[in-house]
């Protein structure tokens, strides 16, 4: 049932936007009626048209028969945008989060809650075109970006393996015909620095070249107590080079390479409390504390994260009339290691350390064009990726009653991932009439995996020095499946700039094996949706309003939980979700705009039994038939007001944004203890742009609350504390730039 405040927060929403839509509106169709318009005010007042890629060709967003949000690179400056993380507030449906320094990314309540090293989400992330496999990757991305798409719903035709939520594409800006760039400098509380900048520059007729980088140095928001050290700080850089080239009067190259390094102590777990009232965990027992205020930790040494992501990738396209021939070829690398404290106190009693090593190859190929009445795609992919990776936990005797301060080798799981993946994949739009289109598409996906892995409890050898693991278990697995994922849809249009649509797709994500958990293995998951909206734009221009309505009917979903010393992942037989959202944009005056996006999601487990590590002394399963899915809020609301007026030969942008999202789980158990309660944000931007120069204020978070970005229970061998990480506190500064 939907609660009286769901109904509440949308008929809240309803009041707002419709006294004003129908304002406007009358205003707009003054045209219609007779009285005369100033067709360059109209032009100046209407919602600019954003031209994305989703569907691997060049289209109008409000054309596209997909639930899509897309941002303009100078949104995302308007917006302050500049990480996943503030990318979530400006799209409905969309969450994110962060353990250990990996992204979890959440669509429609479908997200990454995978904890060893190795997972793999279910938004599929791309940078011009490349899909990135390690979620931990997608965080160094983000900067000199042309446009933002994210695309909600499974995407199983066109985008395929592991877009089961939805995929997002970032596209970075591209050299010019003409000598470019500009560089943009703040400073912000926390002694934040920061600096982003850019040149492009012809080399010769049909050949240019972008250089473009990054970087970000910041005191922590927190302390370590016990080493007065700062903690949650930042120390990253990064780095992206791109060359054109065009290849005589048929063809065009992109060669792009990026670097980016992090290293700081940053992603260290806080202590959010006990899972279960009648376990004490392990710190306490041994004299250790933990800090008054969340954003410190108590711990016997600092936290230290260290990660460095680099690839390298070529993109040619080549005109052959009727159709044009793509070539994605990529490889990547991706590394990184984070050290923190698993008993979460002060007490000597465990280093906890996770790590990962990936190299990825991917090589895509797209036929992409029109016969007649039909736009075709056609596609092949190839993918291939080997990781090592695993935990290392060194902990003191005293947990498994041996002497106090004598830390032996203690735990090891780690192993060597390899994953291959092949698929072909087509796609048809088919105008039956001038303003109906129907959609047939699908993909046939082959992956194989394998995972020769180990695990070490060793509780007699000293440490340190870290020594080769002297397992107690080794194994080899290794498994293949197929997927057939299907699209049908249908377009109806009306009237030019009103569209309905409806889609009927199917997305996949293959099975696998998890480090150190000799259970077999788990299934794929599979997810059918079943999908319909409307974009409209009204009154000129001036008024849009894109909405839509799914129901998933999900398989077999992979859930991770921590269970001892492992990590297994379970399978829940079956899941419902269903839900709305919607996407309005108003401008009822020069210079000032409205915007709303309310989301309601109703999720839920219908099938699904498994044991709750938080209650060891009851092993049977709970059935958890009726419980919420992790990181799916029952309701959530983005909005904003923006204001541009001129001053002094100027241009004066005020932005004011407020997210509300309700409560959200972690776990399947959906216990209050290891959630995240529901709670607002507000923001507000000031920009002024004079000739080349601006200058930028901004304030995140203003109310300072502190918010939980990612939570689990750990280990009973250490008391099952609570521990995760946190989103930023309120930050405030000024961006100063030069465009040239």
């Amino acid at each position: 049932m939907i609660r009286a405040g769901t109904i509440g927060l949308f008929a809240g929403v309803a009041l707002w936007i419709v006294p004003a839509a129908a304002q406007t509106a009358s205003a707009g169709d003054a045209g219609a009626r007779g009285v005369a318009t100033d067709t360059g005010a109209i032009a100046e007042r209407a919602i600019h048209e954003i031209v994305v890629t989703a569907q691997k060709r060049s289209e109008s967003l409000q054309t596209v028969p997909l639930s899509i949000s897309a941002l303009s690179g100078d949104a995302l400056t308007n917006r302050g945008i500049t990480s996943l993380a503030s990318l979530a507030t400006s799209v409905p449906s969309m969450t994110f989060g962060s353990y250990g320094g990996i992204a979890r990314i959440s669509v429609r309540g479908i997200g990454f809650d995978m904890i060893n090293p190795g997972g793999e989400g279910r938004v599929a992330y791309h940078v011009d075109g490349v899909y990135i496999s390690r979620p931990a990757a997608t965080m160094g991305t983000f900067f000199d970006v042309e446009r933002v798409e994210v695309l909600r719903g499974p995407q199983g035709t066109l985008y395929g393996r592991n877009a089961t939520g939805g995929s997002i594409n970032v596209i970075t800006r591209k050299p010019r015909n003409q000598f470019e760039g500009y560089l943009e400098v703040g400073y912000g509380n926390y002694n934040a620095l920061t600096a982003e900048g850019a040149v492009s520059a012809p080399l010769a007729e049909g050949l240019g070249v972008r250089l473009a980088f990054t970087g970000e140095r910041r005191d922590g928001y927190g302390k370590n107590i016990v080493t007065g050290h700062a903690i949650d700080n930042a120390r990253r850089y990064g780095f992206r080079g791109t060359v054109s080239a065009k290849i005589g009067d048929v063809g065009k190259f992109d060669l792009i390479g990026d670097y980016y390094h992090e290293n700081d102590r940053n992603y260290g777990n806080h202590y959010f409390g006990q899972a279960n009232p009648l376990i004490t965990p392990s710190g306490f027992l041994f004299g250790g504390v933990v800090p008054a205020n969340r954003r410190d930790i108590a711990n016997d040494f600092d936290p230290s994260n260290d990660r460095t992501f680099w690839g390298l990738a070529g993109r040619g396209e080549f005109d052959l009339g009727d159709f044009t021939l793509a070539s994605i070829t990529a490889y990547r690398n991706s590394e990184w290691k984070t050290v923190t404290d698993l008993d979460i106190t002060s007490a000597p009693l465990s280093i906890f350390s996770f790590f990962e090593d990936s190299h990825q190859f991917s090589q895509e190929v797209q036929l992409n064009g029109h016969v007649g009445r039909a736009k075709v795609i056609l596609g092949g992919y190839y993918f291939t990726e080997k990781i090592f990776g695993g935990s290392k936990i060194p902990l003191d005797a005293a947990l498994v009653f041996g002497p106090p301060r004598h830390f032996v080798q203690g735990y090891v799981a780690q192993g060597n991932f390899s994953t291959e993946a092949v698929a072909g994949f087509g796609q048809i739009d088919y105008a039956l009439t001038e303003q109906l289109t129907a959609t047939l598409g699908a993909r046939y996906s082959w992956e194989r995996k394998k995972l020769d892995d180990l695990v070490q409890f060793d509780l007699f050898t000293p440490y340190p020095p870290e020594l080769p693991p002297n397992p107690y278990y080794q194994g080899f697995h290794k498994r293949s499946e197929t997927a057939f994922t299907p699209k049908f849809g249908i377009q109806y249009e009306p009237r030019k700039g009103l569209m309905f649509f409806a889609n009927v797709s199917k997305g996949f994500k293959s099975g696998g094996f998890n480090i150190g958990d000799a259970n077999g293995g788990f299934a794929p998951e599979t997810l059918w949706s079943y999908e319909a909206g409307v974009k409209g734009t009204f009154a000129d221009g001036r008024v849009r309003i894109n909405m839509s309505g799914f129901y998933y009917d999900y398989k077999n979903l992979q859930i991770a939980k921590v269970v001892n010393a492992t990590v297994p992942i379970e399978n829940a037989a079956a899941s419902t979700l269903y839900g709305a959202e919607a996407e309005v944009t108003i401008v009822p005056a020069d210079g000032l705009r409205i915007e709303v996006a309310p989301a309601w999601l109703h999720s839920k487990y219908t099938d699904f039994q498994s044991a709750n590590p938080a209650n060891p002394f009851n092993p049977a399963p709970a059935v958890l038939d009726g419980n919420q899915l992790i990181q799916a809020p029952e309701t959530s609301i983005n909005s904003a007001i923006e204001y541009e007026f001129a001053v002094a030969n100027g241009t004066v942008n005020l932005r004011g944004e407020l997210n509300w999202q309700d409560r959200i789980y972690f776990t399947p158990f959906n216990e209050a203890a290891v959630s995240r309660p529901a709670n607002t944000k507000i923001n507000a931007f000031i920009r002024y742009e004079i000739g080349n120069w601006n200058i930028s204020v901004y304030g995140r978070n203003l109310a300072n609350k502190t918010t939980i970005a990612s939570a689990l229970v750990n280990s009973v061998a250490v008391g099952l504390p609570v521990s995760g990480t946190l989103e930023p506190p309120r930050t405030y500064g000024v961006r100063v730039g030069y465009h040239f």
